[in-house]
């Protein structure tokens, strides 16, 4: 993306603003526009109230949503959900809502009880892409990607030369954390995970925050729903089952980035980000970049520091703002996913 290209034009005057990031454990609101407080709740999500029913949920999404946002405001929002940007739907979300996949047009619902508000609805990765488009593409950036892993793992490419996001026919891209996750060997201790979603042996099962406390749970370690608290540390320490569980979870992450350079040569530049890479810092990126330095076939001869570090840009805490993304695909990307 050119300087010209991603200067963006002056926003408009006097309208107020809200800008929401929604995920499955906690939900950021800002009023107020860049700069602004940012409030931070806990979602009304299944895996905040695991007993609750969803449809219930959804009314307390609407509910948030619809007291925060100023009167006449412009409202854009990044929700962690399999949204069909055609339409503004959202298919599921395993974080926010479990095995629940019976659509749900939540924009066309705020848009019912608060009409004076113009709302703007993308998938967080989406938005979360757009930031990083912003402050990372470069002269001659063909294709790039921003893959999250925290509580859910997706996956998002923009085509820069066409400055789009590419859909398919149900609006949707990249959903990956829903594939069956890729693995050398029968390991029992990551065989027949379930997944947020209902499914098994996703890539979700395995490698999201979740899914390490559930590796965790089958090596018999500590592990909680989340991330486990203890495991920085432990690697810190040079703790071999903490070092064998990083390695089991991480093993089906680089099997699917292997799978997307091989399908998308163009793929010049990846971030990744999400509350596991964050929160596992410089201990993931070492993992990943040595399964990846490994020689799997001749059409994966393994990756050196060299060429990875051209392509891959591991995203610390704050470094991609979906809350910011979401606003610029409005103002400064307008079109860019169709």
């Amino acid at each position: 993306m050119t300087a010209s290209s991603s200067a963006p034009p002056a926003p408009p005057a006097a309208r107020a603003t809200l800008a929401a990031d929604i995920g499955g454990t906690w939900t950021r609101l800002r009023t107020g526009g860049p700069g602004a407080p940012v409030e931070r709740l806990r979602s009304p999500s299944r895996l905040n109230h695991p007993g609750r029913p969803v449809a219930e949920l959804r009314a307390d999404m609407v509910d948030m949503l619809c007291a925060a946002a100023p009167e006449n405001a412009a409202a854009a929002l990044s929700f962690g959900a399999a949204i069909d940007h055609l339409t503004g739907t959202v298919h599921g979300s395993a974080p926010l809502w479990g095995a629940e996949a019976e659509p749900y047009d939540l924009g066309a619902e705020l848009r019912r009880r608060r009409p004076d508000v113009a709302w703007s609805l993308v998938n967080d990765v989406t938005a979360a892409l757009a930031d990083f488009i912003v402050e990372h593409a470069r002269h001659g950036t063909r294709r790039i990607g921003y893959l999250t892993i925290s509580s859910g793992i997706a996956l998002r490419v923009a085509d820069l030369d066409g400055r789009r996001i590419p859909v398919d026919d149900r609006g949707l891209q990249g959903e990956i954390g829903h594939l069956p996750a890729m693995v050398t060997g029968a390991v029992p201790e990551r065989t027949g995970l379930p997944c947020e979603c209902g499914g098994v042996d996703h890539l979700a099962s395995v490698a999201s925050g979740p899914g390490i406390a559930r590796v965790a749970a089958r090596l018999g370690l500590d592990a909680g729903p989340g991330l486990p608290a203890w495991l920085p540390a432990a690697l810190a320490d040079g703790d071999p089952a903490a070092h064998r569980l990083l390695a089991l979870c991480v093993e089906p992450v680089a099997n699917m980035l292997r799978t997307l350079w091989c399908l998308d040569p163009h793929l010049d530049l990846l971030g990744l980000g999400g509350g596991v890479v964050e929160g596992l810092g410089t201990h993931y990126a070492d993992e990943l970049r040595r399964q990846l330095a490994v020689p799997t076939s001749y059409a994966d001869p393994g990756r050196d520091g060299a060429w990875l570090a051209e392509r891959l840009v591991f995203c610390g805490p704050g470094a991609v703002d979906p809350l910011q993304g979401a606003e610029r695909i409005g103002r400064w990307l307008p079109g860019i996913v169709r």
